[in-house]
């Protein structure tokens, strides 16, 4: 009698087991065909009963994106964070990203320099992380720095006209704008209307054209170029500024010249030499390269061996 009850007690484990196993399936079949189409919302129910059994880290992400559409931040942190940490082999470099720029939009800017500083540290020489990683610099000297509209960046919807002063400005903005699906703009061309500059955009799954409009507060070029170069030069010399605003600064005052590298290269920041050396071009001298290549740091040197110009 025991035996037969073991025997029973098996086999109605074993059918409940595969019928939750094809309930599983089914709800990640019709998840993967939301999230296809970039429903990531309607997909969310079927994602969360697949996370509970399998969470993949696909199905992280996935939630992670649904819930950063849904502009509820501490829930998409937590599933990029699991997405990333569900794939130690094989980097997830849209979470990252994505990760990054929630963090960013929530005005933390030590968390998105931390992450953005881990991430590097795990895959160096990526060029997405490391031009995720110069955003957040620069969002930074921007915002903390030069008192940028905080809303320019902690709202991703396209504004009707933005104030501006110069090109970097106006080029991160447009890479912070999202539709209602997550997707980002592409830039057409650019003309002039009045005081106004008009980028023609249109969204990654669209051809409909979209409008952004800036208004410039100087048309004078030359005097813009010249008062940004001191006030970035001021702030990035001063220390008492945080490491974030000082590299936000520095990259306002590309392309550097190969003397300013090698002073550069010289100083006790190991985020300033990296940064530096991510701006080496196939033109700069053999000496700046030699310097990239031999820096005291591992991850300097990583990262210079994954990178085109010194190939």
């Amino acid at each position: 009698m025991k035996i037969i009850f073991i025997i029973l007690s098996f086999l109605i484990s074993w059918e409940t087991l595969n019928a939750q196993s094809e309930a599983i399936r089914v709800a990640w079949n019709q998840a993967k065909e939301l999230c296809n189409a970039q429903e990531y919302t309607q997909a969310k129910p079927y994602l969360l009963n697949v996370y509970k059994e399998m969470p993949r880290p696909l199905c992280c992400y996935w939630l992670a994106m649904a819930y950063d559409l849904e502009e509820q931040p501490d829930s998409a942190i937590f599933y990029y964070k699991t997405c990333i940490q569900n794939s130690p082999k094989k980097p997830q470099l849209a979470a990252w990203d994505n990760l990054i720029r929630i963090q960013l939009r929530q005005l933390d800017f030590a968390a998105a320099y931390a992450t953005a500083w881990d991430a590097l540290q795990k895959y160096p020489g990526n060029k997405t992380l490391i031009e995720e990683f110069k955003e957040v610099c620069k969002w930074s000297y921007f915002i903390n720095h030069l008192d940028f509209p905080k809303n320019y960046l902690s709202s991703t919807v396209a504004h009707k006209e933005y104030e501006v002063k110069t090109i970097t400005e106006q080029e991160l903005i447009v890479k912070n704008i999202r539709d209602d699906k997550g997707q980002f703009l592409h830039v057409g061309n650019r003309q002039y209307k009045g005081t106004y500059e008009i980028w023609k955009c249109s969204y990654n799954s669209s051809k409909t054209p979209v409008e952004i409009k800036f208004n410039l507060a100087d048309h004078d070029i030359d005097r813009q170029l010249e008062s940004q170069a001191t006030t970035a030069k001021a702030a990035f010399n001063d220390t008492n500024n945080s490491l974030d605003i000082r590299l936000g600064a520095l990259l306002t005052l590309l392309p550097l010249s190969d003397k300013q590298v090698l002073d550069l290269l010289a100083n006790d920041q190991e985020a300033i030499r990296l940064c530096t050396c991510t701006e080496v071009k196939s033109t700069s001298s053999k000496k700046v390269k030699r310097s990239c290549l031999s820096d005291k740091s591992e991850l300097v040197r990583t990262t210079c061996e994954q990178l085109d110009a010194f190939k």
